[in-house]
Parts: C-alpha cells; sequence; structure tokens
C-alpha cells in the first residue's frame, strides 16, 4: 500500500494515540502500525483521563479507539476527544461487529470504524481516508443502516 502524507502535505509522520484497555491489544496494535511507513505511535493508554491528557499533551492526528476504554466508554472517549481537539480523527479499532456498536460510534463522531479480524491494511486505509477527510467502515460493514433504520 502506498503511504500518505500528513494533512499539512509535510513529511512529518501521521501522529497516532491508541486507546484500548486490553494491554496486549494495544501492544500489538503498536507493533503493526510502527512496521507502516509514516505512521508514529506517540501514546498509548487504557483510561479515559489519560487519553484526554495524552490528547492534549500530544496533538495526534489520530486516535484509535476501542470499545472498552477504563473509566468510561469507547463512544464517550471519542466525543471529549473530538470535544477537547475536534482536528484529531478518531478511528475505531474493535473486535465488535454488533450494529448498535457502530451507529453508537458514528454517533459519537468517530471518522473510521474497523474491525480487528479484518486484514492489517483496513485500519492503514481507513487511517488515509479519515486524514482526507471520508468515514471509512470495515467492507463487512458497509451493509449497515447509520441512520438505525
Amino acid at each position: 500500500m502506498t503511504t500518505m502524507n500528513t494533512p499539512s502535505q509535510t513529511h512529518q509522520p501521521i501522529r497516532l494515540l491508541l486507546v484500548d484497555v486490553h494491554a496486549i491489544s494495544r501492544q500489538s496494535s503498536r507493533m503493526l502500525l510502527d512496521t507502516i511507513a509514516d505512521f508514529e505511535v506517540v501514546g498509548e493508554t487504557s483510561e479515559h483521563d489519560e487519553a484526554m491528557r495524552l490528547l492534549t499533551e500530544l496533538k495526534p492526528d489520530v486516535a484509535i479507539v476501542s470499545m472498552r476504554v477504563q473509566g468510561s466508554t469507547g463512544p464517550d472517549t471519542a466525543r471529549e476527544i473530538l470535544k477537547l481537539r475536534p482536528a484529531t480523527r478518531v478511528v475505531f479499532w474493535t473486535l465488535f461487529d454488533d450494529p448498535e456498536y457502530v451507529r453508537a460510534a458514528l454517533a459519537a463522531g468517530a471518522h473510521a470504524y474497523v474491525l480487528k479480524q479484518d486484514p492489517a491494511e483496513e485500519v492503514e486505509k481507513a487511517i488515509e481516508q479519515v486524514l482526507h477527510g471520508a468515514i471509512y467502515l470495515s467492507p463487512s460493514l458497509k451493509h449497515i443502516d447509520r441512520a438505525g433504520h
């Protein structure tokens, strides 16, 4: 897959913040993302409050959030991320493919919803797409009606 430039079209890496309650999931996500050119994981946490602190301190381009976050929910964490730093794009990367979870994430303002069961390239595609202003859903979720009908 080709790499892309940051939204400002410089050769700065795309700065990522990982927010997931499961340590092994964060570690494996970091290992994978660190292999992608132009991506840099600048922080990671399992906790909502720590995510808000890191968001303010590190100013990531993208926050990769799971449905489960210690001290909150993924959608509530996404809402607060976007309130504190609207320029940060929120990508859900999760195991949960239930339409209600997808709708909750999108209603909270998420820019993408990617399933961990999909090939790794899907999260890379999602990040590239959201940095260009698109909303991205894993291909297996395209059938979901975002409005809840």
